[in-house]
């Protein structure tokens, strides 16, 4: 992100508004600085709608688009549309539960591998939240 903004800063054609943490998560869209263009970086804890809604009161030219950047909250539906789109990823399987520990007939636990609908991980693995 940072490195974005220098690049733009140095053209030295565009005055950067960095709105900061207090006015993004304090302060009322309404008292929002006024821009031309406003690229939103996702991060976690970031108010998307806020931005959501800013970007329908005020009409800045979006150099990033807000909506699809939901998708970036849950990593199944990341891998679904990279997947969609012919884009490597890595070996994966998803396990969902209702409830932690809860029985799966398709999830298998042993000392040194996983399996999953039949695909076997060995152990170590990386294990990662849906939202990570």
């Amino acid at each position: 992100m940072g490195q974005i903004l220098d690049r733009l800063k140095a053209f030295g054609e565009f005055e950067i508004i960095h709105f900061g943490d207090k006015v993004i998560l304090e302060e009322p869209i309404e008292s929002w600085p006024i821009c031309d263009c406003l690229i939103a970086f996702y991060s976690s804890g970031y108010p998307l709608e806020k931005a959501e809604a800013y970007a329908a009161l005020r009409k800045p030219f979006l150099v990033n688009e807000l909506e699809p950047q939901h998708l970036l909250h849950d990593r199944r539906k990341v891998y679904e549309r990279l997947e969609m789109y012919g884009i490597p990823v890595p070996r994966y399987a998803l396990v969902n539960r209702e409830e932690p520990y809860q029985e799966l007939d398709f999830f298998i636990e042993e000392e040194d591998y996983i399996e999953v609908h039949g695909n076997r991980f060995w152990k170590p693995f990386v294990e990662k939240p849906v939202d990570g």
